[in-house]
């Protein structure tokens, strides 16, 4: 009878552990409907945005859609679902080869316009001309970018500011897109749950699709696993990932060169998702857009 006891003592515990605070705000969005689609499974931001708006959003594809330079939510793009397209790269850079051959992901401005496109909102610009034209900070679709003058408030300020599905644009080397998807408090993370991120939990958070530390090795093994589908595919260096801006690199309990990459980040969902920084602060040009 004692064991007994004890065995639901433990069970109360554990359920009690699980249990997303009050001050968790995420509302439910069809842009968050649309970007969460696209995450692998069991992603504990997709996790927990169900769990507190009451969604039921199931991601597409079990390890989530992986990057592809290039890559657009064109006709081929979900064109075999349940798998994968296959296209030969038509460029080369750093990292792909022009003419070998890679599955069908998302671009980092594909992934944006494809959520975009789902909720019936037209493509954005060009990178380089949502930064740089002056069109776009005279009609105050920016809302802050790199001039003086336009300067943005704390990080952790930001979020008074910000409203989800706000796009971020950054430059350092090449040019970046993101989404902005609310803060840590948003989705229920607390001090107690992530100490190391205790002084963060108002720092912005954007889900973007790009260089990651963990998707080059999952489509290795997952192309590994499926030779008769994708046995001619090189893999990937990236894929929908959330990360978090401000934070100081060297802050981050995980710094590591992964593929052609250095990663800076931390380790939540019990050791199993890595949340990388991405760097605003050394960007040398960027801009918060409105659509």
């Amino acid at each position: 009878m004692k064991k007994y006891l004890l065995m639901i003592f433990v069970l109360i515990l554990l359920l009690s552990s699980i249990v997303i605070p009050a001050s968790a705000q995420v509302e439910r969005s069809p842009l968050l409907d649309a970007a969460f689609s696209l995450i692998e499974k069991d992603n504990i931001f997709l996790r927990r945005y169900n769990e507190i708006t009451g969604a039921n959003v199931e991601a597409l594809f079990e390890h989530g859609v992986p990057y592809m330079f290039g890559g657009k939510g064109d006709d081929l793009f979900l064109s075999q679902y349940p798998n994968f397209a296959k296209r030969k790269c038509w460029e080369t850079t750093k990292f792909y080869r022009k003419d070998s051959v890679y599955i069908y992901g998302l671009d980092c401005s594909g992934y944006t316009q494809w959520i975009y496109a789902q909720v019936g909102k037209p493509a954005h610009d060009s990178l380089s001309n949502m930064i740089l034209k002056w069109e776009y900070e005279r009609n105050g679709q920016h809302l802050y970018n790199h001039r003086k003058g336009n300067e943005m408030p704390p990080y952790n300020e930001l979020k008074d500011h910000l409203i989800v599905g706000d796009l971020l644009v950054g430059k350092h080397g090449a040019r970046h897109i993101m989404m902005y998807i609310g803060t840590l408090n948003d989705y229920g993370f607390t001090a107690e749950e992530v100490p190391e991120l205790a002084a963060y939990l108002d720092y912005p958070l954007v889900i973007h699709c790009g260089p990651s530390p963990v998707y080059g090795e999952i489509y290795t093994q997952f192309i590994a696993e499926n030779p008769e589908l994708y046995g001619n595919c090189k893999t990937t260096n990236g894929g929908v990932e959330v990360s978090i801006l401000g934070i100081p690199l060297e802050d981050a309990p995980y710094q590591e060169h992964v593929q052609i990459d250095d990663f800076s980040y931390f380790l939540i969902d019990d050791g199993k998702y890595p949340l990388t920084i991405w760097d605003l602060p050394n960007c040398t040009s960027f801009c918060w857009f409105r659509m």
